[in-house]
């Protein structure tokens, strides 16, 4: 069925991994075989597209095409599972995904403001019209940006849309990218759902994410049980935790907070002494950190 439509609609085919003239959005179907046909939307007329739609079941569709070389080759690797024929990639890389919720307008002003928030990038891949991934290349002179809420704060606030990101870890071996942006999307998809109000994650977190929401709810309910003494107190609980994400290091934990170190002492003391979960020791401090992100989780 799939080699009749490539006939008729010749001009609207999209070649794998092919460079897109325009930003140009994708309309993939499937038939019952599970085989994939991509065409180019704006090819198409309202009546061609309801009769595809209709014929076939649409699925997740990739908003934009690449419009660079070096993009061309990310997305046969990451977006098609191609191996690189003539160019290899430079390495190391990092992958850097974020997902967008709401109607993104000024797609090449958002793509030049990532660039701009992270060095030395690769290009900018759509995975669909609310996903994609910036690559970013650590070579001997790459260092090391300060990422906070304040800088993604502003992102929102230009492009008035939703944003969460998630920077993963150096990669070096290019036979493992694919497999490696695979399980990042995954596990970057599944920390959004178990915890919506975080909007940065890295890769430590969102393990610990994936990790948590394998468990049962029996399971989780126990562990929640075990700081029903501090439900109500937010910041508390948001003390205990910075302090544990700064490996149990007060000092270090009080200026991230901007408070003193003896005022972080004293909520940590505070907590032990509530909960009876002392969280100075290492196993205990794991259990209660892991706790604290399923109180904040939906």
């Amino acid at each position: 069925m799939f080699e009749k439509l490539k006939e008729k609609y010749s001009h609207a085919i999209v070649p794998s991994g092919g460079i897109a003239e325009e930003n140009d959005t994708i309309l993939t179907i499937e038939d019952a075989n599970g085989a994939q046909l991509s065409l180019i939307e704006n090819q198409l007329s309202q009546d061609e597209k309801h009769l595809l739609c209709t014929l076939f079941t649409p699925i997740e569709e990739q908003a934009i095409l690449p419009t660079t070389k070096t993009e061309q080759i990310w997305t046969r690797m990451l977006i098609y599972k191609q191996k690189p024929v003539k160019s290899p990639v430079p390495l190391p890389v990092r992958f850097i995904h974020f997902h967008v919720k709401g109607n993104l307008t000024d797609l090449d002003g958002f793509a030049e403001a990532m660039h701009s928030l992270f060095s030395s990038t690769e290009g900018l891949l759509w995975k669909n019209k609310e996903e994609g991934v910036l690559i970013q290349l650590m070579d001997a002179d790459f260092e090391e940006e300060a990422f906070d809420e304040s800088v993604l704060d502003a992102l929102i606030s230009d492009f008035y849309v939703e944003l969460s990101i998630y920077i993963g870890s150096s990669q070096q071996e290019s036979s493992k990218l694919a497999e490696r942006y695979e399980m990042e999307t995954e596990t970057f998809q599944t920390a959004r759902s178990f915890s919506p109000s975080q909007t940065i994650f890295y890769e430590h977190e969102v393990l610990t994410h994936w990790f948590l929401s394998t468990l049962d709810e029996k399971v989780k309910s126990r562990l929640k049980s075990l700081l029903q003494p501090v439900k109500n107190d937010r910041e508390l609980q948001q003390s205990i935790r910075t302090y544990l994400q700064c490996n149990m290091n007060t000092t270090m934990a009080s200026k991230k907070m901007f408070v003193h170190r003896n005022t972080l002492q004293y909520r940590v003391d505070k907590f032990i002494e509530k909960t009876t979960v002392d969280i100075k020791q290492f196993p205990n401090a794991v259990v209660a950190y892991l706790t604290l992100i399923l109180l904040d989780s939906k």
